[in-house]
């Protein structure tokens, strides 16, 4: 098959749409090898991710705007791509993060759009109107023209039904794995050199995501004030946010913990398996999420985990992760404490999310994308 893909993301970002599509094509890329992959985008600046195309550059085609205008290559992702994709006699095209280009599409070509949440219908008050208008009609332009829709989560799906009238058949879940890095325990030379370079303490309890409103981190830190002393260990807050982490460090002065909170802003990819591995809990109280890709993470790196007891997070962690109120700061604290005193449990919640995790092992979610794929070409 020839398969391509919207590489903006996999290109630029690093967060979750970034991480999401770069795993999705290395599964793809190492599993089935004979396809003929596509990649459509502008190449990466970022260091990083230019070091990532150049590792698959002998096994896919990048395809970019030729036009030297910034004015063109912006609108060619979302009005001139098609061209590009009837040249290249794609049997799928894969908008990865929420649209396909707008344009009357070919006959020959399958598309296909992963929808990661709708976020910005939950939590309106956090997003910018005009932002909301361009959200929605990309998605719901995507819904309706593409021939088939993944979302990345039970309750993505159920969005999608709920808020925006997307028949049911139309919607599979398809579910994200982790970067292969999470897969097995880091040596403790890497260990002790990621402890060093990133001022690491002895124990801490980890935090791992986007500093924004609905990740609800102020609860968290408010949780730590509850904790009898011997298990008050640092929080150690890994992401970027300037507005929210104001809000933060408020919260942190009011309840006198400068010295218990550790933020770092940025982690070479490399680096991350060992700082959840090197972790005590990874207590992660998100209000919504489309799916939470920090859990399965911390599953893998057998890390137990605290999260929500709303939305997607019982379909992400499993029997073996505990779930809380996220509102309730007392009920985090009540988990920390009951999980970090009792040996016997933490080591049951290692195993249970090792073992539950499994299903989300890119084998396993690359084989399911791979038989969508098959099947959709299929159709007339």
């Amino acid at each position: 098959m020839r398969i391509g893909f919207d590489s903006k993301r996999a290109f630029q970002n690093t967060r979750g749409l970034g991480n999401y599509s770069r795993n999705l094509i290395n599964g793809l890329l190492c599993d089935y090898p004979d396809n003929q992959y596509y990649l459509f985008g502008q190449p990466p600046v970022n260091k990083e991710y230019a070091d990532w195309l150049r590792k698959v550059a002998n096994q896919v085609t990048l395809v970019s705007s030729d036009s030297g205008s910034s004015i063109k290559k912006i609108l060619w992702r979302s009005y001139f791509m098609e061209n590009d994709i009837k040249n290249n006699k794609l049997d799928i095209y894969h908008g990865l993060s929420h649209e396909i280009p707008f344009k009357s599409k070919n006959k020959h070509t399958k598309y296909i759009v992963t929808i990661h949440d709708l976020l910005f219908l939950r939590f309106r008050q956090n997003f910018k109107w005009v932002d909301i208008q361009i959200y929605l009609s990309k998605i719901k332009y995507s819904c309706k023209h593409a021939d088939l829709i993944l979302a990345v989560s039970d309750q993505t799906k159920q969005d999608l039904i709920n808020f925006l009238d997307v028949p049911s058949e139309k919607i599979v879940v398809s579910y994200q794995s982790c970067s292969d890095l999470y897969y097995q325990e880091q040596n403790e030379t890497v260990k002790t050199f990621v402890k060093t370079t990133y001022n690491l303490p002895d124990n801490y309890y980890l935090f791992v995501g986007a500093l924004v409103k609905h990740k609800n981190i102020d609860r968290i830190i408010e949780a730590l004030a509850f904790l009898p002393k011997e298990i008050q260990y640092p929080l150690v807050i890994v992401g970027k946010g300037n507005e929210y982490k104001k809000h933060l460090l408020e919260i942190i002065k009011k309840h006198q913990l400068a010295d218990k909170i550790h933020f770092i802003d940025y982690v070479q990819s490399e680096h991350l398996p060992s700082i959840y591995q090197l972790a005590k809990l990874l207590i992660w109280p998100s209000l919504f999420e489309g799916f939470g890709i920090p859990i399965v993470e911390a599953l893998f790196s057998k890390l137990p985990v605290i999260t929500s007891n709303v939305g997607c997070f019982s379909e992400v962690g499993g029997e073996g992760t505990c779930y809380v109120n996220p509102e309730s700061a007392s009920d985090i604290a009540l988990a920390i404490e009951s999980i970090a005193t009792n040996p016997i449990r933490y080591a049951e919640m290692q195993a249970n999310g090792y073992a539950y995790v499994q299903k989300f092992h890119i084998r396993n979610t690359t084989a399911q994308l791979m038989e969508l794929y098959s099947n959709l070409t299929k159709i007339g």
